[in-house]
């Protein structure tokens, strides 16, 4: 009896094991969170095309953002990542990221963009900029001292409908930042980037 139970244990384990190995890789959802929808995911409005970015006040200097690819998820808690690469160098790469963030014990799906700059040492950095997908509660709760949301804000002239203006999710270690670094981004989900504001006082505004 003590014999059989033995094999028919040993017999569990590797079913149980060879189940675990055969399991697909990839990522996995945070418990109690659902995938995105198609809705969701078009928060970030990039597809394809490059983006004209000029510097205020006079707009005669300008960037140009060159599409580069956006894919499906491939690590984890990213659900769909979309890249950018600047003209002038196309190792300064931004991120556009729908993820989950884990802030006062809820996941939220948010979007978190990385903003390419080098450092004192010239080194290639990112500061990180992230928005929730739904602005239930944002004013009082985690990204209540992070974000401001707009109406209507008026940009270079132009009005522009429902933005985000971004602070850095995080404070860059003052060793390893630098005047390139991105000090604040303003988003919203029609055009993307509107502005991008660096630490320098240069201010980057989208010509769509």
């Amino acid at each position: 009896m003590i014999k059989r139970f033995i094999v028919f244990f040993g017999l569990f384990l590797f079913v149980l094991s060879c189940k675990k190995n055969n399991e697909p890789d990839g990522p996995f959802l945070p418990v109690g969170t659902e995938a995105y929808t198609e809705s969701e995911i078009a928060f970030v409005p990039y597809s394809a095309g490059d983006l004209v970015f000029k510097k205020s006040p006079d707009f005669t200097e300008e960037r140009i953002l060159n599409f580069k690819e956006r894919l499906a998820t491939e690590e984890f808690f990213a659900w769909d990542q979309t890249y950018f690469t600047f003209s002038y160098n196309p190792l300064m790469e931004i991120e556009f990221r729908l993820r989950y963030l884990q802030t006062e014990n809820v996941s939220q799906k948010t979007l978190a963009i990385y903003m390419p700059y080098r450092d004192v040492t010239s080194a290639y950095r990112t500061n990180v900029f992230e928005m929730p997908i739904d602005t239930t509660g944002m004013s009082t709760g985690f990204f209540s001292e992070i974000i401001t949301y707009h109406d209507t804000i008026t940009i270079n002239g132009n009005d522009w409908y429902n933005v985000y203006e971004v602070n850095p999710l995080t404070s860059t270690n003052e060793s390893l930042d630098s005047p390139t670094n991105y000090s604040k981004v303003f988003f919203n989900s029609t055009f993307g980037i509107i502005e991008m504001d660096q630490k320098d006082g240069s201010i980057w505004v989208l010509f769509p």
